[in-house]
Protein backbone atom coordinates (compact mmCIF):
# COMPACT_ATOMS: atom_id res chain seq x y z
CA UNK A 1 0.00 0.00 0.00
CA UNK A 2 2.75 2.20 1.07
CA UNK A 3 4.78 1.90 -2.25
CA UNK A 4 1.18 2.34 -4.36
CA UNK A 5 0.55 5.39 -2.14
CA UNK A 6 3.55 7.10 -3.22
CA UNK A 7 3.34 6.42 -7.11
CA UNK A 8 0.57 8.47 -7.20
CA UNK A 9 0.13 10.96 -9.89
CA UNK A 10 -0.16 14.95 -9.02
CA UNK A 11 -3.63 14.91 -10.55
CA UNK A 12 -5.07 11.67 -8.23
CA UNK A 13 -3.45 13.12 -5.49
CA UNK A 14 -5.58 16.27 -5.98
CA UNK A 15 -8.99 14.44 -6.81
CA UNK A 16 -8.92 12.43 -3.96
CA UNK A 17 -7.84 15.24 -1.50
CA UNK A 18 -10.36 17.75 -2.84
CA UNK A 19 -13.17 15.07 -2.32
CA UNK A 20 -12.37 13.99 1.44
CA UNK A 21 -11.35 17.31 2.28
CA UNK A 22 -14.90 18.57 1.50
CA UNK A 23 -16.33 15.82 3.65
CA UNK A 24 -14.25 16.94 6.18
CA UNK A 25 -14.65 20.31 6.31
CA UNK A 26 -18.72 19.87 6.71
CA UNK A 27 -18.37 16.91 8.99
CA UNK A 28 -19.73 14.27 7.02
CA UNK A 29 -19.26 10.64 7.49
CA UNK A 30 -16.77 9.20 4.47
CA UNK A 31 -16.16 5.76 5.78
CA UNK A 32 -16.80 3.60 9.04
CA UNK A 33 -13.65 3.69 11.67
CA UNK A 34 -10.12 2.14 10.74
CA UNK A 35 -8.53 0.70 13.24
CA UNK A 36 -5.31 2.33 14.04
CA UNK A 37 -3.16 -1.09 13.68
CA UNK A 38 -4.36 -1.87 10.48
CA UNK A 39 -2.91 1.26 8.88
CA UNK A 40 0.72 0.32 8.35
CA UNK A 41 3.60 3.06 7.66
CA UNK A 42 6.92 1.82 6.51
CA UNK A 43 9.25 4.30 9.16
CA UNK A 44 7.36 3.30 12.32
CA UNK A 45 10.26 2.23 14.20
CA UNK A 46 11.35 6.78 13.85
CA UNK A 47 8.27 8.48 12.72
CA UNK A 48 6.43 10.31 15.40
CA UNK A 49 2.89 10.89 15.96
CA UNK A 50 0.09 12.65 17.40
CA UNK A 51 -2.78 10.42 20.03
CA UNK A 52 -5.76 11.89 20.90
CA UNK A 53 -8.17 10.89 23.45
CA UNK A 54 -11.68 11.54 22.41
CA UNK A 55 -13.26 10.53 26.14
CA UNK A 56 -10.98 13.21 27.90
CA UNK A 57 -11.01 16.21 25.34
CA UNK A 58 -13.67 19.03 27.06
CA UNK A 59 -13.20 21.18 24.23
CA UNK A 60 -11.41 24.15 25.66
CA UNK A 61 -9.44 25.43 22.99
CA UNK A 62 -6.44 25.58 24.82
CA UNK A 63 -4.26 23.17 22.96
CA UNK A 64 -4.99 25.40 19.94
CA UNK A 65 -5.14 28.60 21.80
CA UNK A 66 -1.01 27.73 23.02
CA UNK A 67 -0.58 26.81 19.44
CA UNK A 68 -1.45 30.41 18.22
CA UNK A 69 0.61 32.25 21.13
CA UNK A 70 3.42 30.01 20.20
CA UNK A 71 4.06 30.76 16.30
CA UNK A 72 1.48 33.46 16.13
CA UNK A 73 -0.73 31.95 12.81
CA UNK A 74 -0.85 34.03 9.98
CA UNK A 75 -3.90 35.84 9.76
CA UNK A 76 -7.10 33.52 8.24
CA UNK A 77 -5.06 30.45 9.29
CA UNK A 78 -5.48 27.93 11.89
CA UNK A 79 -2.56 25.37 12.68
CA UNK A 80 -4.66 23.10 14.50
CA UNK A 81 -9.06 23.05 14.95
CA UNK A 82 -11.30 21.80 18.05
CA UNK A 83 -14.45 20.13 17.33
CA UNK A 84 -16.53 20.25 20.19
CA UNK A 85 -19.96 19.28 19.47
CA UNK A 86 -22.11 17.85 22.93
CA UNK A 87 -24.81 16.64 20.82
CA UNK A 88 -22.44 14.56 18.30
CA UNK A 89 -19.38 12.93 20.52
CA UNK A 90 -18.53 10.77 17.54
CA UNK A 91 -17.31 14.06 15.82
CA UNK A 92 -14.96 15.24 18.83
CA UNK A 93 -12.00 16.07 17.55
CA UNK A 94 -8.66 18.33 18.15
CA UNK A 95 -6.60 17.96 15.12
CA UNK A 96 -3.34 19.22 13.14
CA UNK A 97 -0.93 18.65 10.32
CA UNK A 98 -0.95 14.66 10.86
CA UNK A 99 2.64 14.37 9.45
CA UNK A 100 1.72 11.51 7.30
CA UNK A 101 3.97 8.75 5.96
CA UNK A 102 3.06 9.88 2.09
CA UNK A 103 2.46 13.45 1.81
CA UNK A 104 -0.24 14.74 -0.07
CA UNK A 105 1.19 18.08 -0.05
CA UNK A 106 4.63 17.54 -0.86
CA UNK A 107 4.19 15.19 -3.56
CA UNK A 108 1.70 17.83 -5.14
CA UNK A 109 4.28 20.69 -4.54
CA UNK A 110 6.06 22.42 -7.95
CA UNK A 111 8.40 23.91 -5.58
CA UNK A 112 9.35 21.54 -2.94
CA UNK A 113 8.26 24.03 -0.37
CA UNK A 114 7.69 20.39 1.76
CA UNK A 115 10.24 18.01 3.00
CA UNK A 116 9.69 15.01 5.60
CA UNK A 117 12.46 14.88 8.49
CA UNK A 118 13.95 11.46 7.95
CA UNK A 119 14.71 11.03 11.89
CA UNK A 120 11.27 11.46 12.80
CA UNK A 121 8.79 11.63 10.08
CA UNK A 122 7.58 15.46 11.12
CA UNK A 123 6.23 17.01 7.25
CA UNK A 124 8.23 20.65 7.03
CA UNK A 125 6.91 23.11 5.36
CA UNK A 126 9.69 25.77 4.06
CA UNK A 127 7.83 29.61 3.56
CA UNK A 128 10.74 30.62 1.93
CA UNK A 129 10.29 28.34 -0.82
CA UNK A 130 6.35 28.47 -1.14
CA UNK A 131 5.11 30.21 -4.03
CA UNK A 132 1.25 30.28 -2.72
CA UNK A 133 -0.11 28.38 -5.67
CA UNK A 134 -2.44 26.50 -3.19
CA UNK A 135 -2.00 22.65 -4.80
CA UNK A 136 -0.92 21.60 -1.61
CA UNK A 137 -4.39 22.95 -0.46
CA UNK A 138 -6.66 20.96 -2.59
CA UNK A 139 -4.70 17.82 -2.39
CA UNK A 140 -4.04 17.63 1.31
CA UNK A 141 -7.72 15.37 2.86
CA UNK A 142 -7.31 16.84 5.96
CA UNK A 143 -7.47 20.48 4.71
CA UNK A 144 -4.30 21.37 6.74
CA UNK A 145 -2.20 24.24 4.82
CA UNK A 146 -3.87 27.27 5.18
CA UNK A 147 -3.22 30.24 2.50
CA UNK A 148 -2.72 34.11 4.18
CA UNK A 149 -3.49 36.74 1.99
CA UNK A 150 -1.25 38.74 4.22
CA UNK A 151 1.68 36.68 3.63
CA UNK A 152 1.31 35.53 0.07
CA UNK A 153 2.01 31.97 0.95
CA UNK A 154 1.08 29.07 2.79
CA UNK A 155 1.38 27.82 6.54
CA UNK A 156 0.57 24.65 8.61
CA UNK A 157 1.41 23.12 12.04
CA UNK A 158 5.65 21.82 12.19
CA UNK A 159 4.57 19.52 15.19
CA UNK A 160 6.87 22.44 16.94
CA UNK A 161 9.95 20.38 15.72
CA UNK A 162 12.59 23.25 17.07
CA UNK A 163 11.67 22.81 20.09
CA UNK A 164 11.65 18.84 19.90
CA UNK A 165 14.87 19.56 18.94
CA UNK A 166 15.71 21.38 22.06
CA UNK A 167 14.25 18.91 24.18
CA UNK A 168 10.60 20.43 24.92
CA UNK A 169 7.33 19.33 23.91
CA UNK A 170 4.82 20.20 21.17
CA UNK A 171 3.32 23.62 22.23
CA UNK A 172 -0.25 21.57 21.86
CA UNK A 173 0.51 18.95 24.34
CA UNK A 174 2.26 20.86 26.85
CA UNK A 175 -0.95 22.70 27.99
CA UNK A 176 -3.49 19.81 27.65
CA UNK A 177 -5.40 19.97 31.07
CA UNK A 178 -6.82 16.77 30.48
CA UNK A 179 -4.36 14.69 28.96
CA UNK A 180 -6.48 13.92 26.00
CA UNK A 181 -3.46 15.25 23.84
CA UNK A 182 -0.01 13.31 23.71
CA UNK A 183 2.40 12.20 20.87
CA UNK A 184 5.17 9.45 20.99
CA UNK A 185 6.55 6.95 18.74
CA UNK A 186 4.00 5.76 16.38
CA UNK A 187 4.48 2.20 16.72
CA UNK A 188 4.27 2.37 20.90
CA UNK A 189 1.52 4.59 20.43
CA UNK A 190 -0.40 1.80 18.12
CA UNK A 191 0.15 -0.67 20.55
CA UNK A 192 -2.65 0.72 22.99
CA UNK A 193 -5.69 -1.34 22.09
CA UNK A 194 -8.86 -0.06 20.66
CA UNK A 195 -7.02 3.09 18.55
CA UNK A 196 -8.65 4.12 15.46
CA UNK A 197 -6.73 6.35 12.63
CA UNK A 198 -10.64 7.23 11.44
CA UNK A 199 -13.79 8.78 13.23
CA UNK A 200 -16.60 10.68 11.24
CA UNK A 201 -16.12 12.84 8.99
CA UNK A 202 -12.63 12.06 8.50
CA UNK A 203 -11.11 10.58 5.30
CA UNK A 204 -9.64 6.96 4.97
CA UNK A 205 -6.55 6.64 6.41
CA UNK A 206 -5.18 4.88 3.57
CA UNK A 207 -4.61 7.87 1.58
CA UNK A 208 -1.92 9.18 3.26
CA UNK A 209 -0.63 7.04 6.31
CA UNK A 210 -1.52 9.96 8.65
CA UNK A 211 0.82 9.88 12.07
CA UNK A 212 -1.93 10.43 14.10
CA UNK A 213 -3.97 8.05 16.62
CA UNK A 214 -7.62 8.04 18.44
CA UNK A 215 -9.07 6.54 21.26
CA UNK A 216 -12.70 6.59 20.47
CA UNK A 217 -15.76 7.96 23.03
CA UNK A 218 -16.84 4.36 23.96
CA UNK A 219 -20.38 3.45 22.51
Amino acid sequence: MANSNRKLSRRSVLKAGILTGAALTVGLPVTKKVLADTVGTANETSQIGFFYDQGKCIGCGTCATKCNLTWRWPKGAKWRKVIFNKNDIKTRLSMSCNHCENPACMTVCPVKAYTKREKDGIVVHHEDRCVGCGYCMYACPYNVPQYSETKGYVSKCSFCASKQDAGEQPACVSVCPTGALAYGNLAELKKQPGLVSQIAGMPSPELTNPSFVILPIKE
